[in-house]
């Protein structure tokens, strides 16, 4: 069970990021539900990192989840106690981390918000849970 929740997670944070990429890329104004914020977060200077856009390493890094979650669901103990679940672990927690400072941009630098950045700050979370739970 445990892994259908990483794939369902891991497509809903690659959807997310590849939205953003997509509209940031396209130059497309991003359509927010809540707020109308997002355009101002996504395309601000702390978009990117040292000149990658954040969005990818987003779908790079729900790719890769979406994918250990498909070896498991093939054979549940392949990873457990190996390199590669230590690996993805100290991954999740990697992407947890920068999500808290990328919020933190949000909440104390751009003082606007973006919904699509915080269901993937809430995904990364939920996949980390996911995997050391």
């Amino acid at each position: 069970m445990k892994e259908l929740f990483l794939i369902a997670l891991a497509l809903i944070g690659f959807s997310v990021s590849a939205y953003l990429y997509y509209s940031k890329s396209h130059n497309k104004k991003i359509q927010c539900f809540i707020g109308h914020d997002c355009d101002d977060v996504v395309k601000s200077k702390y978009g990117t990192t040292f000149g990658v856009e954040n969005t990818l390493g987003g779908m790079l890094y729900y790719a890769m989840i979406f994918a250990y979650g498909i070896l498991l669901l093939f054979n549940r103990n392949l990873f457990i106690g190996g390199f590669v679940y230590y690996a993805i672990v100290i991954a999740g927690i990697c992407s947890v981390l920068f999500s808290a400072y990328l919020t933190g941009m949000q909440v104390f630098v751009l003082k606007k918000w973006c919904e699509y950045c915080i269901v993937s700050t809430v995904v990364s979370v939920l996949i980390l849970l996911a995997l050391i739970i």
